[in-house]
């Protein structure tokens, strides 16, 4: 059971025991002053139970969001790193196909030096565009 399953069943005890008290004292033999006091009590108490579930709550969400917040962060992180891995390999490709093409011009490099540059390239190119739809 998640937490905010076991937080649930938790408030619904408080509430099921404050209406077990309220209906004891109701049908309980005393004045009717004396009820009321009991009921401002349990009121009271029942109030302040409430709060404090309340405040615990609320303390356990700012963490949950600082924790997410984090999560985020340091996966933005990540993914930005591998982002620039996957184009400066790209860049890198692109860099030694124009070398490899003034080389072809030249005349210091075949058509096969060519093919394997292009080839790279594209490699390059398509990693960088599928972890870029990720």
């Amino acid at each position: 059971m998640n937490k905010h399953g076991k937080k649930g069943i938790a408030i619904g005890a408080v509430i099921g025991a404050v209406a077990g008290v309220v209906a004891g004292i109701l049908f309980a033999p005393k004045s009717g002053k004396e009820t009321r006091k009991d009921i401002k009590d349990v009121a009271s108490k029942t109030s302040a139970k409430l709060k404090e579930e309340a405040v615990k709550l609320v303390n356990e969400a700012k963490d949950f969001i600082k924790e997410t917040e984090a999560k985020i962060a340091k996966k933005k992180n990540i993914a930005r790193e591998k982002a620039q891995k996957y184009l400066d390999e790209f860049q890198k490709t692109i860099k030694n196909l124009k070398t490899v093409i003034n080389a072809v011009k030249e005349g210091s490099a075949n058509d096969e030096d060519l093919d394997k540059a292009i080839k790279e390239s594209k490699q390059a190119y398509k990693a960088l565009k599928d972890f870029l739809k990720k």
